[in-house]
């Protein structure tokens, strides 16, 4: 937000510079830069558009005659903003630009361009580049460009928290400057007027479909207005921050709302057609034309203001273009009002408008400055002579707004501030900020808080307005701390760190994605995802309820980018909607990693590269796991495709499932539009993970007798899987088999049809004596004995 140094001095009277005027401004946490009225570019000229046409060949470019005191130019501008009759800095070919960017004469588009028209950021003034600068119409046309920016006001960049609606104003700032410089406010012409009789209600009612939705509307009528020009003073006021003139009355609404941070609005009443203002919520088929000639279909989403039935207005954010204010309007209706800050903030977005009416009352407007702005502008149309007000004024306020009281403690004061601060310095901003303290005891401040600071709510917001006005470079800095935390587990995430340094070890690279996904992305797993109630867009409506999507964008995104071999994982949380509600919501902390591409490439130590598959990533799964101590890991087939895999099996660990691992389905290729091949991921539940690596491990003596080693070769059906065979295996190996591992497999005709034969290693170890044949064979016999009763094995 702009603010105008000459405009704030209305209000207080000050001899600090600019720069340290946004010092002392910053120091209080609004951040703000002085904003240096200067150009050093040579050759710019202060030209006059007089003529503005679409370019026939392009939709956002635009063909102007550009008039610099002697002739005119042809200039094709790309600009949104550029109009007809503006003043504007104009660099005519031959002029050097920042960036050592000489102009020359060009054909764009087919049209011949003879110059520039200039934006802050071109000319090194600003970093605005929204659109190009439009100059004070006072400007002469022909005069050197950096002879007409020193002649503006100074004026100060403001970066506004949201939590600070009333710093959206010359008064608000000011307020803010008068407690931190302890000088005195000067007193504004918004006094109300005295009337006998309410002639307004002759003339006009106020009815509310809800009240909660605009607690507060007020109304009054001026009679014979005179709509032109505003005076040089009003105009000055408005360019020093940026606002353009449009005529008097507009003018003088817009001035109100950038002095005292309240919007208000000014109907044409005799264009209004009706003696009542209903206050209500749209309805579906209506539309309504906005001030910015756009048709705009409304709902149930955005209060409006109407007639009685036809809309008039978007409540706090723009006005209606049927009922607006022209040359012919005779009599005014001025609205003053309260709204509601989230009912506002939902129809700006729902209808993607944002307006400087619209950033005040969606972040809560002052319900009290909503009369003091109303008298205001009736102030300033009786001081140029341009209208009579009709006496009396319309505020049935039906929903009235209490401050809240808020305690403040010296002992909570003392504890979040480290330091002692006085008594007297504590009452004295209190009160200077707008507090109203009620009552004082010896170490209690009991507040009433003012209408215009709705983000003073809690005891700790009023010990922060405290500390800024005291001073944060006044609190020492502390090397060191003490504290107590109360928390059994002060990083739960701590093994984290492990996880992370096993998979970069192992070759992958960590990503992050977002936790938002659209709609369709969601929806291809069959599992009710979680929906955001105010979605940012269509593309990030659902939380995602599997990491999958994103690891696949991005290596899709290497892929197009000539890097096809992927090893990448992420960790965090999926979501699932088990029953309605927040309460049904069901968060899961998954480790997911994708492969994709060749493992390795050929090369002179390897005739052929070798793809990534199944087999490989279960590798990676099993280093992962043994790595984190945990043992007895199996693979066991499932049917469910429903997370994203296909041939899924699950991993497990003494009967309980850590995760699965599998192919990645193709509908993800196909319905994200990627153009990778084939990949292969897993999905291993956090919480599993971490209780299986967290467990201490026990310790084993080391065994010093031998082992034994046999190898078995059993021929059986192809369908039978060698988890299964193992696994068997494994439950009839006793105490001392302590390895069975598949080495080999071997297919071929003469082993019949669909048969396979299969070599397991067997590893036998006692801990209490040397093995002899018998203690090995008769262990080897009964496993061949179940294999071959189970699986109709053969011993080959």
């Amino acid at each position: 937000m702009k603010i105008s140094i000459e405009w704030l001095k209305e209000f207080l009277n000050f001899s600090q510079s600019s720069q340290k005027i946004a010092d002392t401004l910053t120091m209080l946490g609004l951040e703000a830069e002085c904003r240096k009225n200067s150009s050093n570019v040579e050759g710019v000229l202060v030209g006059e558009v007089k003529e503005c046409v679409k370019h026939p060949n392009a939709d956002r470019l635009t063909l102007c005659k550009v008039f610099d005191g002697k002739k005119s130019f042809s200039v094709v501008c790309g600009a949104p903003n550029v109009n007809k009759g503006q003043k504007i800095a104009f660099a005519p070919v031959g002029t050097t630009l920042p960036g050592n960017i000489v102009l020359s004469k060009a054909k764009i588009r087919g049209e011949t361009s003879e110059g520039m028209i200039c934006s802050e950021r071109e000319l090194e003034i600003s970093d605005d580049h929204d659109g190009i600068m439009v100059l004070n119409q006072k400007a002469k046309v022909g005069s050197k460009f950096k002879d007409y920016i020193k002649s503006l006001n100074e004026t100060l960049e403001l970066d506004i928290t949201p939590n600070r609606p009333d710093c959206f104003s010359h008064l608000g700032i000011a307020r803010d400057l008068s407690a931190k410089l302890n000088k005195p406010l000067s007193a504004l012409n918004a006094d109300p007027i005295t009337y006998k009789n309410n002639e307004a209600e002759k003339y006009i009612s106020i009815k509310f479909e809800n009240p909660d939705n605009c607690p507060r509307y007020i109304a009054g009528i001026v009679k014979n207005v005179k709509v032109g020009s505003s005076p040089d003073w009003l105009i000055d006021r408005l360019e020093s921050i940026g606002q353009r003139s449009i005529n008097n009355l507009v003018d003088i609404s817009n001035y109100v709302m950038m002095e005292l941070g309240q919007p208000t609005h000014i109907f044409d009443y005799d264009k209004i057609n009706s003696k009542q203002i209903l206050i209500r919520k749209g309805k579906k088929g209506e539309f309504l034309s906005t001030l910015d000639d756009v048709k705009r279909n409304v709902s149930s989403n955005e209060l409006l203001i109407t007639n009685g039935s036809t809309p008039l207005a978007l409540a706090g954010i723009m006005g209606g273009l049927e009922s607006a204010v022209s040359d012919k309007t005779k009599t005014i209706l001025i609205e003053s009002a309260y709204f509601d800050a989230p009912t506002i903030r939902k129809s700006a977005k729902s209808l993607g408008m944002t307006t400087d009416a619209s950033k005040r009352f969606e972040r809560g407007a002052d319900p009290n400055g909503a009369e003091v702005a109303f008298w205001r502008v009736i102030r300033l149309i009786e001081e140029l002579s341009i209208g009579t007000w009709v006496p009396g004024i319309i505020d049935p306020y039906p929903k009235k707004i209490k401050q809240p009281k808020v305690s403040l403690t010296r002992e909570k004061l003392d504890i979040l501030s480290g330091v002692i601060i006085e008594d007297e310095f504590i009452y004295d901003i209190l009160t200077k900020i707008g507090c109203k303290v009620t009552s004082k005891t010896k170490n209690k401040w009991q507040c009433t808080v003012p209408s215009w600071r709705p983000d003073l709510e809690r005891e700790v917001d009023l010990i922060e307005e405290i500390i800024r006005f005291y001073g944060y470079d006044k609190i020492a800095s502390k090397y060191h701390y003490q504290s107590i935390m109360n928390s059994n587990e002060p990083d739960p995430h701590n093994y984290l760190d492990k996880i992370i340094s096993i998979m970069t070890g192992l070759g992958f690279s960590q990503v992050f994605n977002n936790s938002l996904q659209s709609k369709d992305i969601v929806s291809l797993l069959n599992t009710k995802s979680v929906e955001i109630m105010n979605p940012l867009s269509d593309k990030m409506s659902n939380l995602r309820n599997t990491l999958f999507p994103g690891l696949l964008e991005t290596i899709d995104f290497n892929y197009k980018n000539n890097h096809p071999n992927m090893m990448i994982f992420e960790w965090g949380n999926i979501f699932r909607q088990g029953k309605p509600g927040l309460k049904g919501i069901k968060e899961e902390m998954v480790l997911s990693g994708v492969v994709h591409g060749n493992l390795n490439k050929p090369s002179i130590h390897r005739k052929k590269g070798r793809k990534f598959n199944f087999t490989v990533l279960k590798g990676v799964i099993d280093t992962l796991l043994k790595r984190l101590t945990i043992s007895n890991v199996t693979y066991s087939r499932i049917d469910d495709n429903s997370l994203g895999l296909i041939n899924t099996f699950e991993i497990m660990s003494d009967k309980k499932t850590l995760g699965l691992i599998g192919k990645i389905n193709p509908i993800f290729n196909h319905k994200m539009d990627l153009d990778i091949g084939n990949t292969y991921g897993f999905q291993i539940d956090f919480d599993m993970l971490n209780q299986f690596a967290t467990a201490t491990p026990s310790f084993d003596h080391i065994v010093s007798y031998p082992i034994v080693e046999r190898d078995l070769n059993f021929v059986l059906e192809e369908k039978i899987l060698i988890g299964d065979l193992v696994s068997t295996i494994k439950e009839n190996g006793k105490d001392i088999l302590i390895s069975v591992e598949p080495s080999n497999i071997f297919r071929h005709k003469s082993l019949g049809d669909n048969n396979k034969s299969v070599t397991i290693n067997l590893i036998f170890q006692s801990s209490t004596k040397t093995l002899e044949d018998k203690d090995v064979n008769l262990i080897i016999d009964e496993i061949i004995k179940v294999i071959s009763n189970k699986y109709s094995a053969k011993l080959r």
